[in-house]
């Protein structure tokens, strides 16, 4: 009894300091932590924007400053043409929060491509084999990636627990303990939760197949690749597991390499980092009413959202950690990397576009499709 006592008295302390302090900014607060190593990174060169953009930059920098934002950066054809700082220095880094998880799905796009994994079709319990003998057996790998694996919401309370199954995920020191005792509540496939237990199965299953911890996995096959600086993850304890439903730390610039990825179809100099194929499926809606999805919808692919959203709107995210879109995006062509408090990596094929915006929680007026729906709308001719 007292030890769970004090173990929910460690969980009260940690989570008021994540609420108190700036979580995304303040990132010394996330400790322990483990280096993903990078490599020759340089800084990208500022270039000047398109004349159209001008405007419109000016407009969408002063809107974010108002909404707390602290980093706002814009790729065009791969150069950088704004990059804006606002309490914040240029090589810092931030808690990227969940658009850590589309960097999970490419690690899995790349493991396919090398043969640690075979299929998305596999069954979890190949990698799991303590899931084999319950009703956890069905769910594969593309279940995970799609937030379709039935597994029970990470939102619920666990048995006698004061606090929902995230603040173990969060907070706690073992999490493959956690993880592996999380229960299924349905059969997979059925309908979308977003649910931060599956990305964080995504990164053990990787660390199984591969034989190395995902700091290694991401440094060797895309970080150093990228020419990115060294970048870490928050661990459960010293020496312990990442967690990989969210918070990475690196800088914005290094975003914007991520998501230049899928501008290129994957290569970076020439050289093939993942798979084209692999980022076409990550864009393909997988949770619609066709596809047999109860409740679907088509604005997520593979850890990848697709359309805007709104309050309330997604299952599994609690009204008050969502963040708002006051209009569906210009271009339909966009597609993006969110994290929890407004953190953005907006990708536009059709202008060949990457915008971030890094910053703290935006307040419930913000509209997160405001800024990139001003720049996506100056270049179409169409909104001219």
């Amino acid at each position: 009894m007292s030890s769970s006592w004090y173990l929910h008295g460690l969980y009260a302390y940690r989570l008021a300091g994540s609420q108190l302090i700036a979580p995304v900014t303040q990132s010394s607060w996330y400790q322990p932590r483990i280096t993903v190593m990078g490599g020759n990174a340089i800084d990208i060169p500022l270039q000047p924007a398109a004349p159209q953009l001008q405007g419109p930059l000016s407009l969408a920098e002063n809107y974010l400053r108002k909404y707390r934002t602290r980093a706002f950066l814009l790729m065009q054809h791969g150069q950088l043409v704004h990059a804006g700082y606002h309490r914040f220095a240029k090589q810092g880094v931030f808690n990227s929060m969940s658009m850590f998880k589309t960097l999970i799905a490419l690690a899995v796009g790349i493991a396919l491509e090398q043969g640690i994994l075979v299929s998305v079709h596999d069954r979890v319990a190949k990698y799991l084999p303590e899931w084999s003998r319950d009703r956890r057996a069905a769910i594969t790998i593309e279940h995970l990636l799609t937030m379709q694996s039935g597994l029970k919401s990470d939102l619920k309370l666990h048995g006698p627990s004061l606090f929902p199954l995230i603040v173990r995920l969060y907070l706690g020191t073992d999490l493959e303990k956690h993880t592996l005792a999380l229960p299924a509540v349905a059969d997979p496939g059925k309908y979308f939760e977003y649910n931060n237990y599956n990305t964080q199965i995504l990164g053990m299953i990787l660390e199984r197949a591969s034989g190395i911890d995902i700091a290694t996995f991401i440094a060797t096959y895309l970080w150093q690749p990228l020419g990115c600086r060294d970048a870490s993850l928050w661990l459960d304890k010293p020496g312990g597991k990442a967690r990989t439903f969210g918070a990475m730390f690196a800088t914005p610039e290094d975003w914007l390499r991520v998501g230049q990825l899928f501008l290129t179809n994957g290569t970076v100099q020439n050289r093939s980092l993942v798979p084209a194929s692999w980022l076409e499926a990550m864009k393909i809606p997988r949770n619609t009413p066709e596809r047999g999805v109860s409740g679907g919808r088509s604005d997520y692919g593979y850890q990848l959202w697709l359309k805007a959203h709104d309050y309330g709107s997604i299952r599994g995210i609690p009204w008050f950690e969502a963040t708002h879109a006051r209009a569906a995006h210009e271009d339909t062509s966009l597609f993006y990397l969110e994290g929890m408090r407004g953190q953005y990596l907006f990708i536009s094929p059709r202008h060949q576009l990457v915008m971030l915006r890094m910053g703290e929680r935006p307040g419930r007026s913000w509209d997160g499709s405001y800024a990139i729906n001003l720049l996506t709308g100056a270049l179409n001719p169409s909104m001219a």
